[in-house]
């Protein structure tokens, strides 16, 4: 340890009190709160992974690997990115998130930070970062997507990055900081261009099926990043990746909507049905062009019915269940009202 009087390493000529002493005890500070919020995260992470394992979800554990997974090779941080995907992101056979199910299950027992950390997951989503700005204590860093800054209080990532880098990671506000709570991967210049671009273009093609804006689809989508960060982490940093392929219109009805009436059957209960397929029949006798995906209208006619109920319903919840923005929910429900 450097006593207070001696010279400060730095080779300034100063006494370390006058040179670098604060400085460095600022930095200590911050990482030790980084790991105390990162210990929090991961705490609450093995409860959900717990939850988890329940006999009920190992059909879905299955179906999400097979889904997930690009490749047979093992890697550590593929499967750290594995584990985040399939608590948070990942719809399961009931039309939820494990993380949301667990919330719902243990609500009472909940802590106020442990509600805090989960609301941020709700929140948060993966995504591709370039480098602004490094300083000792925290790091600034711009969504390539969105343009929003995000300030990075987990300064250890930082060591081998330099401003104007990129990298894909997923940020987390846990106890008023941001930390990355996945693996982050450097990303080569040449792969920014080819993954912002094939973004876009997914975007812009499933614009009809979730309206909303990029940062809504990332949240929706995040296995397009997962994908192109499992190529780099397979192949090298220095492997131009594959983009995914478009969807032509058809074929995304197909595969990724179902006939509103199925939707219907297969997710409001019985007491509702009813009067969810009467509501969308009297609407197509006056609506005769209908736009958009059938998922939204099955949440909007779900939503409306339940309201006109007096059932407290959220649509942050309802859209959740037909994997939807509350945005696209919100616009369908508009359109039912005033038709």
């Amino acid at each position: 340890m450097i006593g207070r009087n001696e010279l400060c390493p730095c080779g300034s000529g100063k006494k370390y009190k006058k040179c670098c002493l604060q400085k460095n005890q600022l930095i200590e500070f911050t990482k030790n709160k980084t790991m105390y919020a990162k210990g929090l995260y991961k705490n609450l992470e093995s409860k959900i992974i717990e939850y988890s394992n329940q006999e009920i979800f190992r059909e879905d554990k299955e179906g999400c690997k097979k889904y997930f997974y690009i490749s047979d090779v093992k890697d550590n941080k593929i499967d750290k990115l594995f584990k985040t995907y399939y608590l948070h992101d990942y719809t399961t056979q009931n039309k939820k998130v494990i993380a949301n199910m667990y919330v719902e299950d243990n609500e009472p027992v909940l802590s106020k930070i442990q509600k805090n950390i989960l609301l941020g997951m709700f929140n948060s989503y993966v995504s591709l970062f370039r480098v602004e700005e490094i300083k000792a204590t925290k790091a600034l860093v711009k969504d390539i997507f969105t343009n929003e800054n995000i300030s990075i209080e987990d300064i250890d990532l930082f060591k081998n990055l330099c401003v104007g880098e990129c990298i894909i990671g997923r940020p987390i506000k846990i106890q008023d900081m941001n930390v990355f709570i996945d693996p982050s991967i450097k990303v080569c210049e040449k792969n920014v261009d080819i993954i912002v671009k094939n973004v876009n273009e997914l975007y812009k093609t499933n614009n009809k099926n979730i309206i909303g804006n990029i940062k809504e689809f990332l949240m929706y989508n995040s296995e397009v990043i997962y994908n192109f960060a499992q190529q780099i982490l397979i192949n090298g940093e220095s492997y131009i990746v594959k983009t995914q392929l478009l969807l032509d219109e058809n074929k995304q009805e197909k595969d990724n909507d179902h006939d509103i009436y199925e939707l219907l059957k297969g997710n409001m209960e019985e007491e509702y049905l009813q009067q969810g397929i009467d509501l969308w029949e009297e609407f197509l006798k006056v609506k005769k062009s209908i736009t958009g995906s059938e998922n939204g209208w099955a949440a909007a006619i779900e939503y409306y019915v339940k309201k006109d109920a007096g059932e407290t319903i959220t649509q942050v919840q309802i859209s959740k269940k037909y994997e939807v923005s509350p945005r696209t929910l919100g616009k369908r429900y508009k359109e039912l009202k005033t038709s």
